[in-house]
C-alpha cells in the first residue's frame, strides 16, 4: 500500500523487545508469525502505516516503518500479540531517524546478537522484508536502506575476523 508521499527520516522508527532487557517469557508473547504478520498487513493502513517490517525471532520482535509517531508501530505489533501495549512499552527501546537507521546496521551486522556476529539475523532480515515487499509494504527508501545493511553486513563478514 505504498503512496507517494515525500519521506521524512524522522517519521522513520523502530520499536522492539530483545534479550537485553526482555526474558524469553515475556519475548514470547510478542512473537510474530507468519499468520499474525499477515493479519498486521490487512489492518496497517487503518493505522495509517504504509512502509513496515516485523523482524520476530526468538531473540527479538522489532517493527521498522513510516510513521506519524511509534505508538502507531506499536499498537498495530500489538493487535496480534499475545502480550499487550504495556508489557511492552515497559521493555521496550524506541528509536527515531538515524538512530533506528544506526540500529537496524547493528543488527545486520550481528553487533546487536547475543552471540556477537552471529549471521543468521541476516536471513531471518531478509525473510522480514521480503514478506512485507511482497505485499506491498516496503518504500524505494526501506528496500534501499535494507539492501545497504545486507551489503555492509556481507562486507563485515568477510572482511573482518568478527564472525570468525
Amino acid at each position: 500500500m505504498i503512496t507517494n508521499k515525500p519521506l521524512d527520516i524522522s517519521n522513520f522508527f523502530v520499536a522492539g523487545i530483545n534479550y537485553k532487557k526482555t526474558d524469553a517469557i515475556t519475548r514470547g508473547q510478542f512473537v510474530i508469525s507468519n499468520y499474525h504478520y499477515d493479519s498486521i498487513i490487512k489492518i496497517a493502513p487503518s493505522y495509517k502505516i504504509d512502509s513496515f517490517f516485523i523482524l520476530s525471532t526468538c531473540n527479538r520482535t522489532e517493527i521498522y516503518g513510516f510513521a506519524e509517531n511509534s505508538s502507531q508501530l506499536v499498537d498495530l505489533l500489538c493487535t496480534q500479540a499475545t502480550g499487550d501495549k504495556k508489557t511492552f512499552t515497559s521493555s521496550a527501546y524506541i528509536k527515531r531517524g538515524k538512530a533506528a537507521i544506526e540500529h537496524l546496521f547493528n543488527v545486520g551486522a550481528g553487533l546487536d546478537s547475543q552471540i556477537l556476529g552471529d549471521y543468521e539475523i541476516v536471513g531471518q532480515l531478509k525473510q522480514a522484508v521480503k514478506f512485507s515487499k511482497d505485499r506491498g509494504y516496503v518504500n524505494c527508501f526501506l528496500e534501499r536502506l535494507v539492501n545497504n545493511v545486507l551489503q555492509t553486513s556481507k562486507i563485515i563478514k568477510n572482511d573482518t575476523a568478527l564472525s570468525g
